[in-house]
């Protein structure tokens, strides 16, 4: 599991997604572990030595990497809370444009989309369905946007959600695994992108 999340990390990398040592990536390794990327490094040469191990109810730091100068990721706080809230085993943080300019085009408080076919890479979803993905408003740091984060999962509207749009910023994606992040990650942008290109949701 190290090494496929380095693996995915490279790739969001060569997709634009976590350039310039933004974004992040979680796993949970066992029951009670959570693995962590590092904070502020560039994520394509992140190594599996390089991964935290934190307790994924307290965020206690469990293991660290032998390189003292390795700090745990900012964003482990709002995985933590994706992963109480939603049961996921993985979380997936992205700085891509697409997610910002969507974000963008959110009426209110989210970003509608419909008639798509990607829509059904979501569980729950057809292509007909109407789905909203959450927009909180960006703060300073990343363990400040947890509340909003907090209140936007315990919101009916967005129970089919997997992802979670930052205003400015990015988004968060989920699923039940690895495997499910990737794919939701990939159908999120995906969405994102087809969004933008045809000026808003229809």
């Amino acid at each position: 599991m190290r090494e496929l999340l380095c693996e995915l990390l490279r790739l969001f990398y060569d997709k634009g997604w976590v350039s310039g040592t933004g974004g992040g990536i979680c796993a949970v390794e066992a029951p009670g572990r959570l693995l962590l990327a590092p904070t502020g490094v560039h994520k394509e040469r992140v190594t599996p030595d390089d991964l935290f191990v934190v307790d994924v109810s307290s965020g206690e730091v469990l293991e660290a990497p032998r390189n003292a100068a390795l700090k745990p990721s900012e964003c482990g706080e709002i995985f933590r809370a994706i992963i109480a809230a939603r049961g996921a085993g993985s979380v997936v943080h992205s700085h891509a444009l697409s997610a910002v300019l969507a974000c963008d085009r959110a009426s209110d408080d989210a970003i509608v989309i419909e008639h798509l076919e990607m829509l059904k890479g979501i569980p729950g979803l057809s292509n007909t369905d109407r789905h909203l993905v959450p927009v909180v408003e960006n703060t300073p740091r990343e363990p400040q946007l947890t509340a909003d984060v907090e209140r936007v999962l315990g919101d009916e509207r967005f129970a089919r959600a997997c992802a979670i749009g930052v205003r400015d910023h990015g988004a968060y994606l989920w699923g039940e695994d690895i495997w499910e992040a990737k794919k939701h990650t990939e159908v999120y942008h995906f969405l994102f992108e087809a969004v933008l290109a045809r000026g808003g949701s229809r």
